[in-house]
């Protein structure tokens, strides 16, 4: 192990250079010393192990080829210690492939990729990656917090009216309009405040809760959202069908009782099933989907390409929108294997006449990617949050108003409302 001494006047943090090559090592460790870090300089997998045990860094270079170990291993070292605020530059001498696959598994790991560098190293792309250092780690999870929440809170919840929807916006690439939007689920509780679905959704379905939670978020949804779908014509609102449900034949029933209560047309709702779901059982989720095919309800397959059925389900099951998963999306910019990924997804949807719908948008670069692939709605924080209502209708009406003015595509595309620009 060898230390750098810092060369700026004010330290910006620590940085450990991981690498077996003493050329490679020393070039990196000087630089990062006069953009502002303290260096430590690990040229073995051991070494940087032992380091890692005692010490916290703030950025970590990592070379994926360290003699006989690798430098994934390391990464699994870094994410079992919890050192998920350290950003980690990677590089390789590996083909681009390679290269991709290795950030996606430190992205699956909950760990912060600052960038990936190739060999022979372009200084002024190691100066950018190092500084940026300063950004937020991407930690899938990260400040929600879990609750060991009773199914009797939940009944009551139900009774009390703490469940409740906010409405994400989908935008029509083409146009630039708000033409639909996805309801998601909220509890707001006195005592814990607002929980995520991802903790009480899990805990309905595992207490027979789901068909009363169901019709409780379904009723909540179209109640609000009726708002906007009579202020737009052809305004769709997506909500999530539990798997759970999927073995329930009555459901098309019951959701057409609902559109019917709250005097919303059935042609304004769009059923959102995972295909990991809808592939469990196929006749009953073929029977359901039919019927609510049939009712005019709108039936989208959510989370395509993350399950093994995909294209077993586009053709079994008579779904009329495809979402491709937000792990595709969120890396297309830069990783051409989620872009092939995106490209082959919408070239089936238009095999089976569907409409696309990329989520997880969040930035100009990936906009520009999927437009150019060809998708039809995007939808994510590029755009806007989930908001509640009286936001989301202030939101579309600006956002929408603006395009109705006649901006041209280049004018939309620069200044059409996002969330910031609402009050």
């Amino acid at each position: 192990m060898r230390r750098i001494a810092n060369e700026a006047a004010e330290s910006i943090g620590r940085l450990l250079v991981v690498d077996d090559d003493l050329v490679q090592r020393t070039v990196i460790g000087k630089i990062g010393a006069k953009l502002g870090y303290d260096c430590v300089l690990a040229p073995s997998f051991e070494i940087a192990e032992a380091i890692l045990r005692t010490e916290s860094f703030d950025m970590m270079t990592l070379d994926l080829s360290l003699g006989e170990r690798d430098g994934v291993e390391l990464l699994r070292l870094v994410a079992d210690r919890r050192l998920h605020g350290m950003s980690i530059a990677i590089i390789s001498g590996c083909d681009g492939r390679i290269m991709n696959s290795t950030r996606r598994v430190a992205q699956g790991l909950g760990l912060f990729v600052a960038g990936s560098l190739t060999k022979p190293l372009d200084l002024d792309q190691l100066r950018e990656v190092l500084r940026l250092r300063h950004q937020s780690p991407s930690i899938a999870g990260a400040g929600l917090t879990q609750f060991d929440v009773a199914p009797e809170r939940i009944s009551a919840g139900i009774a009390q009216g703490e469940f409740l929807v906010e409405f994400q916006p989908k935008v029509d690439l083409e146009s630039g309009k708000v033409v639909g939007a996805e309801a998601l689920a909220r509890w707001d509780t006195p005592e814990f405040g607002v929980i995520s679905p991802m903790t009480f959704i899990p805990i309905a379905e595992h207490h027979g809760l789901i068909p009363q939670l169901t019709e409780c978020i379904l009723t909540s949804a179209m109640s609000e959202g009726r708002k906007l779908v009579e202020a737009y014509p052809g305004f769709t609102i997506a909500v999530n069908v539990s798997g759970a449900l999927l073995s329930d034949l009555a459901l098309p029933e019951r959701i057409e009782d609902i559109l019917r209560r709250e005097g919303v047309s059935p042609h304004s709702l769009i059923a959102e099933i995972t295909e990991t779901t809808a592939m469990a059982d196929v006749d009953r989720a073929m029977d359901i989907l039919v019927r609510l095919r049939i009712k005019n309800i709108g039936a989208a397959i959510d989370d395509f390409g993350t399950g093994y059925s995909s294209l077993s389900a586009l053709a079994k099951l008579p779904f009329s929108e495809l979402k491709i998963d937000q792990s595709f999306v969120k890396g297309c910019a830069a990783d051409e294997d989620m872009m092939k990924i995106i490209d082959a997804s919408v070239g089936l949807a238009r095999a089976f006449n569907m409409k696309v719908v990329a989520e997880g948008v969040e930035s100009a670069e990936t906009l520009a990617r999927i437009r150019r692939a060809g998708c039809d709605i995007g939808q994510g924080y590029l755009f806007a949050p989930s908001l509640r209502l009286a936001r989301a209708e202030s939101w579309v009406a600006q956002r929408n108003a603006f395009i109705d003015e006649g901006a041209s595509l280049t004018g939309r595309k620069a200044h059409a409302p996002r969330l910031g620009s609402v009050a």
